[in-house]
């Protein structure tokens, strides 16, 4: 059973986040068609900032699903896969001149929003575009993604892998590099990624999540993956200091949630802790922590936003509290997890 916390923050998401849910049509869009070179881009290893060598112009395009906003020189494109007898709608979002070979970052919207909506919120189209990677945007059944194992149905780890089979098989693709991100629900639903397709998945990130009770029972991956987090200290709707212990879906504090998987990771080492320039004068400052010596899951990150609500750090703003400009998530995300093969 979910607790009430994340269903009112899923209907209210829902009018806040850019895109709806709805039937499935085959074309997003294209921002702009072909360009003869796209622009190059840079992602300050810090910050996750991209600064380009160039403008990058964009668009907003609809097909009656939702509205998506794509830059000029990536083309995006709404699918669906049947998975054991059901339809399943995905949304890809690839540089239009994309050369063969790419890696994926799958992205996992919040409750009650929809694909479209998860690229609007994470600003991912630029990174697409100068980095050269798919986006790949799921669809949960009814806009609520099956994260919780205590919980009723079990569709959403089999429709993920079969979308990345489906992807392999299609072409394109660099099979041994995917990854995943989510947002949320979305982030609970990428650490059950994490527990039960990591022999698929190379590396996650999770954004304003941390770790089901019921998650932690049974996670047993079959292979440890690196994994980086980003907490708010003010997110009413996962607390940093957790919720054991109130819900049969207790979520773990934050500091608990690291601990879980550095002994599953076998982090040794010392923990390393930076604090990032407070550059935005925001209300937020941000405070990355790294666990080292993790011998079975190489990295294991931790990115405290001190004064940060339930959002994206540096994507579209939402009502649940403030989204930091400190840091860009989507491209600490991509740093983090590109060099990574599964």
């Amino acid at each position: 059973m979910r607790s009430f916390q994340f269903k009112w923050a899923a209907i209210l998401l829902i009018g806040v986040l850019t895109a709806c849910t709805g039937s499935s049509e085959p074309l997003v869009g294209d921002g702009g068609g072909e360009t003869p070179s796209a622009p190059s881009g840079s992602i300050d290893p810090v910050n996750g900032n991209l600064t380009t060598d160039a403008p990058i112009g964009s668009s907003t395009v609809s097909d009656g699903v939702g509205v998506i906003r794509v830059a000029d020189g990536t083309t995006a494109t709404s699918m669906s896969l049947d998975v054991n007898g059901r339809l399943r709608r995905y949304v890809v979002m690839r540089p239009t001149a994309s050369s063969g070979n790419a890696p994926v970052l799958i992205l996992l919207h919040p409750s009650l929003t929809a694909p479209e909506s998860m690229a609007n919120l994470t600003r991912v189209s630029e990174y697409v575009l100068t980095q050269g990677f798919w986006a790949v945007m799921p669809e949960a059944i009814g806009g609520s993604w099956q994260d919780d194992p205590s919980g009723l149905g079990d569709q959403d780890v089999p429709f993920i892998s079969a979308l990345i089979d489906k992807l392999v098989v299609d072409g394109g693709v660099d099979a041994s590099r995917f990854y995943a991100a989510g947002f949320s629900s979305g982030g609970f639903m990428a650490e059950r990624l994490a527990c039960d397709l990591s022999d698929k998945i190379a590396a996650f990130g999770i954004v304003s999540a941390a770790l089901r009770s019921s998650q932690a029972a049974v996670c047993f991956p079959a292979k440890q993956r690196a994994k980086v987090y980003f907490l708010g200290t003010a997110d009413l709707i996962v607390p940093y200091n957790g919720l054991l212990g109130q819900f049969d879906n207790g979520v773990r504090s934050a500091a608990s949630t690291i601990d879980f998987w550095t002994a599953q990771q076998q982090c040794n080492g010392e923990v390393l802790t930076t604090a990032i320039p407070d550059a935005e004068r925001d209300g937020t400052t941000v405070e990355l922590q790294e666990r080292t010596g993790c011998t079975a899951g190489t990295r294991l990150q931790l990115y405290t936003l001190t004064g940060g609500g339930h959002a994206w750090p540096g994507g579209e703003s939402t009502i649940f509290g403030v989204t930091s400009r400190d840091i860009a998530a989507t491209g600490l995300i991509w740093r983090f997890v590109n060099g990574y093969r599964r």
